[in-house]
């Protein structure tokens, strides 16, 4: 049997072929009505719209002789319209959001209009993933980006562009994963709404919904960002509340391309980039500092003089010219590439598109990638006149490669003398002071990697009753399979020497799974009360879903080779880690409405409802309802704001509504054991409870309120939006401990609020316009605090736990009344004393000792910043364009861990930060920020408010130089569109804080280019 590849040419000439027809046969209807345009008279037809073919009423039908309009009707609902033509006129079709056309009439017959959409119509409409809504008539607060918005700030990747563009979606900063590929990035729209007191990642992270079916983050992670149409980013409750429970941390909605013209179209991308580790940030000793460093610390001090040989020994091999690099030694300049193929067109009430795709991304450490295959398939037919039915359907395969070369941190602690290889050339299994050699454990054959193979197939419905009512319905299917695969050498120093065969390497192999379906029906109906603008629109809808995660993991020892790294090689399996696995399932339903209603096209109001249950919820709490309503004015439409002259657009929206929040187990309000042969006696396996069960456990809800204004000035020179925006959430889910008797600890409860408010702001202007040169600016920043107004007791005594800690570099978080949840909490200081070089702590009551207490830690600052956004600039001469994002951060704090464990309190046993000389107290008398050395320093840390610093940045985040090949050059060699691109990210930063960026993985700069065909 022959593969699809094999039919492949085929099925292009046929399709090409059936497009040749139907330009053919509309040219000859072209020519045949110009023969009837001479003669006046009356003038009928129906005015479609181009993507979907559907009558469009309310389009302006105006009788046009030369420049001046001699008399105009509009469409009805029908789309239909008939206007008297006298000789010599033409007609002029307009509508908003579409390309205006004039067309000669045609006298005798009726007349068939497409209507195309322009460029602009993107920025005209609002979608929420359920339907679509006009901005005149919206009162949400919402963010609409175009693929190539997206494309202008970054060609590979998608969250730094959202971002970049929008102030309220923020990346939380990891220090720690630095530019990691395989480390998902989290995202927060505007505040938190959850406290993630057991570090739950993406707790706060938005909704991803594509092509209307909800997916995860990680799907718009590895997503081509050359296959994304538009992004609506959606905020406030009247955006968002039709999602209900999941809306609490706002919605992203991606579509991706589909099919926007007739002939067949093959669209061809390569984006091949280059990344280059940023070491810049790491200022450590050489080796002979880190020897004097040593013996300052008292390190070879003995009353023997035992260690003086240890001493001389480095000394002489210092002397002798080593001084390892070792930060350069796991760290590569990678090549990572992109490529996306796709076919469309349109033809016999067939729209078509195909696109595969293929990514190798490889990080800035080496033998790491992230390697992505993807198919998918769109196709819609138009089965009657008013039945339209759609497939997608897509594959993805995706592998994931851990550096084999361990944390960064190792590299960064090793000791500059100290040589990876013996006398041998071989690698020396320890280093100084019996430290592992990190270089040696990548030289063996362990590994972590990860498969997961993932389908999706949707299928959409949608039947015009009339152009007014229709009904859309969709049903998803989405399953994924996967593997995770861990081998630890036995040769590994993870196995003391001692360690018996049997207990010698592992190998760990997971099975993760998911399978997922979900339907939902939605009923539209919309009705124009006059010409003017009055409408109101209808939504009805119900929804049904289910989610399934199963994963089992089984772990193999006593491996007998470094070489033989699979699980069959495996000689007995861990009694330490039996195997062990576990399973998620949820069902929820709901049913929603949603009403619009404007009128004049000056005054709007709106609101939703919905009604959600939930299997995660107790058994008396199942149900919960969700709302919101909102009001608009469009103040540019009345007569006293148009005579002004200058203003385009002025829009006031609001809106307050309910919103909710379900990112947590499925199991927290039903009781759950665990099963386990360590419990086996003569009635069977025993188990001990897990989780208890709360049938009272109900909805964690989010009160979301927003205030904000849209506007346009000087023939859209200048543009001005804001929005300020509360956010309440009750009901917050938090631990709540139980007595030893219950055999479980804590239980989920509903004890806990918090409180959010903010200013969001956007400023965009055009400077220069003009026939070949285009400069415009834009600004953009949020500023936002949030509160915490109750808490469990059982979170307050881990509060207590975690200020208790002294074996970490940081403070732990905690999470305290009437606080910020990311508050930096330490004891103040009054500075080191002079006369004793001890440092002086100030407890709570104001007074001063020498001791440090944890329970003296106050919040000291507040890692979130108090402004954060972008300053863009973006040039263009004719076909050329330049784009610089600068990216901003202010009035924050930082917790500066680089000064308090490198500098300070370090450990002179491994390599430290070049500050570790200077300004340290020696002499009494000596005021100076930073204590004496100690030779058993790095053990514990007292944490102190002289490391609490302001976190002020500016970055240059994206830079992207594009050049669209001139039509005249292109066409030919048969080619419709032609673009190159050379874009760059992260390539300086100016900071007000000296800290390490990137402590297990470093941070990368990168170079991408981008070529670009269209066939």
């Amino acid at each position: 049997m022959k593969s699809f590849r094999n039919y492949l040419p085929d099925l292009l000439r046929l399709v090409s072929l059936v497009a040749v027809c139907t330009v053919v046969l509309l040219t000859s209807a072209g020519n045949a009505y110009a023969q009837d345009t001479n003669s006046g008279g009356n003038v009928h037809g129906v005015v479609v719209d181009e993507a979907e073919h559907l009558p469009m009423p309310g389009v302006t039908v105006a009788v046009m002789k030369g420049s001046k309009m001699i008399t105009g009707a509009a469409t009805n609902l029908d789309g239909e319209f008939s206007v008297k033509v006298p000789d010599g006129a033409v007609l002029r079709f307009s509508y908003i959001g579409y390309a205006p056309q004039e067309l000669a009439p045609v006298h005798g017959r009726s007349m068939e209009v497409v209507m195309k959409e322009s460029a602009e119509k993107m920025q005209e409409v609002v979608v929420n993933g359920y339907f679509t809504r006009h901005r005149n008539t919206y009162t949400g607060a919402a963010k609409s980006l175009s693929g190539d918005e997206l494309l202008s700030v970054s060609a590979t990747n998608i969250l730094s562009a959202l971002s970049t563009l929008d102030a309220g979606l923020n990346i939380t900063q990891n220090n720690a994963m630095g530019s990691n590929p395989n480390t998902i990035p989290d995202l927060v729209i505007r505040s938190t709404t959850s406290l993630a007191t057991g570090n739950e990642v993406g707790l706060n992270s938005p909704l991803i919904v594509i092509d209307g079916v909800e997916s995860n983050l990680q799907a718009l992670y590895d997503m081509n960002i050359q296959d994304i149409e538009r992004v609506d980013i959606l905020k406030d409750a009247s955006a968002t509340a039709l999602y209900g429970e999941n809306a609490a941390n706002g919605v992203i909605i991606i579509e991706r391309k589909r099919v926007s013209q007739a002939p067949v179209r093959v669209r061809y991308t390569f984006t091949p980039k280059m990344s280059f580790a940023d070491l810049s940030s790491y200022d450590l000793c050489d080796a002979s500092q880190k020897l004097e460093l040593e013996r300052m610390a008292g390190l070879y001090d003995s009353e023997s003089g035992s260690l003086d040989q240890s001493y001389y020994d480095k000394l002489a091999l210092i002397s002798g010219g080593r001084d390892i690099d070792w930060i350069s030694k796991p760290v590569r300049n990678s090549f990572s590439h992109t490529h996306s193929l796709s076919v469309s067109g349109r033809g016999s009430s067939l729209d078509y598109n195909f696109t595969a795709d293929y990514s190798d991304v490889n990080g800035v450490m080496k033998d790491d990638g992230r390697d992505r295959y993807g198919l998918n398939m769109y196709l819609s037919y138009r089965v009657r006149d008013k039945l339209i039915v759609t497939l997608r359907a897509d594959h993805t395969s995706l592998t994931t490669n851990n550096s084999k070369y361990g944390s960064f941190s190792d590299y960064i602690a090793a000791n500059p003398y100290d040589s990876p290889y013996d006398d041998h050339g071989n690698f020396n299994k320890s280093l100084s002071y019996n430290k592992n050699n990190p270089l040696y454990e990548a030289s063996l054959s362990s590994f972590s990697k990860t498969n997961t193979r993932t389908q999706n197939v949707s299928l959409d419905v949608r039947y015009n009753f009339k152009p007014n009512l229709y009904v859309t319905a969709q049903g998803t299917y989405s399953t994924s399979k996967g593997t995770s695969d861990a081998f630890k050498s036995p040769d590994s120093n993870a196995f003391t020497a001692d360690a018996p065969l049997t207990s010698r390497g592992s190998y760990t192999l997971g099975n993760l799974g998911t399978d997922n379906w979900s339907a939902k029906v939605v009923g539209n109906w919309i009705h124009n009360f006059d010409k003017d603008g009055t409408m109101f629109t209808l939504n009805l809808g119900w929804e049904l879903k289910r989610q399934k995660s199963t994963s089992s993991y089984l772990t193999g020892s006593g491996f007998l080779s470094d070489e033989l790294a699979d699980i069959s090689y495996a000689s007995t399996y861990s009694t330490s880690q039996l195997p062990y696995g576990g399973e998620d399932l949820a069902t929820s339903v709901g049913g929603f409405a949603a009403a619009n209603f404007i009128w004049k096209n000056r005054y709007v109001v709106d609101g939703s409802y919905r009604l959600s249950g939930s299997s995660k919820f107790g058994a008396d709490k199942r149900t919960a309802p969700f709302w919101s309503v909102g009001a608009g004015y469009n103040l540019h439409n009345e007569n006293f704001i148009r005579d002004l002259g200058f203003v385009d657009m002025l829009r006031l929206r609001g809106s307050y509504g309910y919103t909710g929040s379900v990112k947590f187990d499925s199991y927290q309000a039903i009781s759950t054991y665990f099963y386990s042969i360590n419990y086996l006696h003569y009635a069977g396996v025993g188990s001990v409870p897990m989780g208890m069960a709360n049938p009272d456990l109900t909805w964690q809800t989010t009160k979301k309120f927003n205030v904000g204004l849209t506007s346009s000035f000087f023939g859209d020179r200048f543009n001005l939006n804001f929005d300020y925006y509360t956010e309440k959430t009750d009901d917050m889910l938090i631990d709540v401990s139980l007595p030893p008797s219950s055999g479980a600890t804590s239980v989920k409860n509903n004890f806990g609020s918090q409180d959010s408010k903010g200013l969001e702001f956007s400023l965009w202007g055009k400077i220069i316009q003009n026939r070949d040169w285009m400069w415009s600016v834009s600004l953009n920043g949020l500023h936002s605090k949030t509160t915490i107004k109750e808490i469990s007791d059982a979170l307050k005594r881990k509060n207590e736990l975690n200020g208790q800690f002294q074996n970490e570099v940081a403070p732990r978080l905690q999470f305290r009344e009437n606080e910020s949840p990311t508050a930096i909490y330490a004891v103040r200081s009054a500075g080191i004393d002079p006369a004793s070089g001890k440092e002086i702590f100030i407890k709570k009551d104001g007074t001063y000792t020498y001791k440090y207490d944890p329970a003296d830690q106050m919040a000291c600052g507040d890692t979130n910043p108090k402004l954060q956004g972008t300053l863009s600039s973006l040039l263009q001469y004719r076909n050329l364009s330049l784009n610089l994002n600068f990216s901003y951060r202010f009035g924050g704090d930082m917790y500066n861990s680089t000064r308090m464990a490198k500098v300070e309190n370090i450990n002179p046993q491994n390599n430290v930060d070049v500050r570790a000389f200077t300004e340290r107290w020696k002499h009494p008398g000596d005021v100076v920020p930073y204590l004496a050395i100690s030779a058993n320093g790095g053990k514990e840390f007292q944490y102190s408010d002289r490391f609490v610093e302001k976190d002020n940045e500016l970055w240059l985040s994206a830079v992207t130089l594009q050049y669209n090949v001139p039509e005249t050059f292109i066409k030919p060699i048969g080619l419709q569109r032609m673009y190159v691109s050379a874009g760059a990210e992260d390539l300086f930063r100016i900071t007000s804080a000296k800290y390490e960026r990137g402590t297990d993985y470093p941070f990368s700069r990168s170079v991408n280019l981008s070529l670009s065909l269209t066939f």
